[in-house]
């Protein structure tokens, strides 16, 4: 079984200038959890999930400036990883919110392999694309449809 036989195919996407109130309103109105950032050529430039969401909305701890300093001389990960909070609590746009790049499949990607990647990632979703573009994406929720099915059919 390939990607394609069980991705969502009517794909929600925004596109890089989308508000981030109007993705917000959209997860809530459509009731999913993340959705595609898309150019106009149609190629994918990355994802916005409840997570990005939820760094825009609450205030990151502030470690102050001389940790900052000390975090700098010792642990650029640490450093790394507020500027990132910050940049995604200063977001307007899907653009500047959205996590880069998304982790992506293609279509003819055996499901196996796709319900592995997703587990070793810890992700919730990938995005199903076919010479570049989008023309899917699978969720858990998918894999549960398709575990569904086969006992149905048994």
């Amino acid at each position: 079984m390939q990607a394609k036989d069980i991705m969502t195919k009517d794909v929600v996407s925004v596109t890089p200038d989308t508000s981030v109130e109007d993705v917000a309103k959209l997860l809530v109105e459509k009731k999913i959890a993340g959705v595609p950032v898309v150019a106009a050529d149609g190629s994918v430039q990355g994802i916005v999930s409840e997570s990005d969401l939820m760094c825009h909305e609450l205030d990151p701890k502030d470690p102050g400036v001389f940790k900052l300093f000390i975090w700098g001389l010792k642990d650029e990960e640490k450093v790394e990883e507020y500027r990132h909070i910050i940049e995604k609590k200063m977001a307007a746009t899907a653009g500047k919110i959205m996590t880069k790049p998304a982790i992506a499949v293609d279509a003819g990607d055996d499901v196996a392999d796709v319900g592995q990647l997703m587990l070793d990632k810890r992700i919730k979703r990938v995005i199903v694309t076919q010479y570049g573009k989008l023309v899917g994406i699978i969720s858990r929720a998918d894999f549960v449809r398709m575990l569904v099915e086969k006992t149905v059919k048994k």
